[in-house]
């Protein structure tokens, strides 16, 4: 299926020092199609999506993916860490949490982050895990509520998505509204008792605020061109 492009903006090429997002994710058409829309939106930001080989999308197949793509014999390749480079597992939560392959992302990650530490102080290895899927993102964009008429014995979040946004998620234009969606995603953030994330909880506004700083003033322009 061919991904759909920002059809009103010009495609910018990235500066030599530009801030690269690499994002490793489960699916292969609705996630990589949102994060198009942010590629060559600045000049200092490179958005670069990296779908699940061969439709494995277990989080720990994940992580090995990661660790074959960029720690080769043990050490980073492709990642600019003086840079700020930052790498995003972009997962639901699915099975995945009763099935014990979440929390090994994140201890992965935690080492990564704590191998370089001595150098530089940031997080360049990160989950964003959404629940139920990678839609309640999408549905804050518009949104500024949890769901009240979901009904997870009726149809599953992607179709109900499609069904409370008019025409569904357009990735060509709806994620201009990223600062809305962060807002509102970041305003129902919880998590239970035993530190898990809350049905209708999403990670992605960490994700989407570090995107958010490079490319506010593109967005904005984009939406005032709108109103025009």
């Amino acid at each position: 299926m061919a991904i759909e492009r920002r059809r009103d903006y010009g495609k910018k090429a990235p500066s030599r020092d530009a801030h690269k997002v690499y994002i490793i994710c489960e699916g292969s058409v609705t996630e990589p199609r949102y994060f198009t829309f942010f590629e060559g939106l600045s000049s200092n930001l490179q958005v670069i999506t990296i779908p699940s080989k061969d439709g494995e999308t277990d989080p720990l197949k994940l992580r090995d993916y990661a660790k074959q793509k960029f720690l080769k014999n043990g050490k980073p390749n492709k990642l600019e860490y003086q840079n700020g480079d930052t790498v995003w597992f972009v997962i639901d939560t699915d099975s995945w949490e009763h099935e014990g392959k979440i929390d090994p992302l994140r201890d992965f990650c935690s080492s990564q982050n704590k191998s370089i530490a001595k150098r530089l102080s940031y997080s360049a290895w990160n989950v964003a895990q959404s629940n139920p899927c990678f839609e309640i993102w999408l549905y804050y964009h518009i949104m500024e509520n949890p769901p009240k008429d979901f009904d997870v014995d009726k149809e599953t979040f992607k179709a109900y998505v499609d069904r409370v946004l008019p025409g569904g998620f357009k990735s060509e234009r709806h994620p201009q509204y990223l600062e809305d969606a962060i807002r509102n995603a970041q305003n129902n953030f919880y998590r239970d008792s035993n530190g898990k994330l809350s049905l209708f909880s999403t990670e992605m506004y960490v994700l989407g605020t570090e995107i958010l700083h490079f490319v506010k003033r593109d967005l904005d322009k984009l939406k005032n061109k709108m109103l025009g």
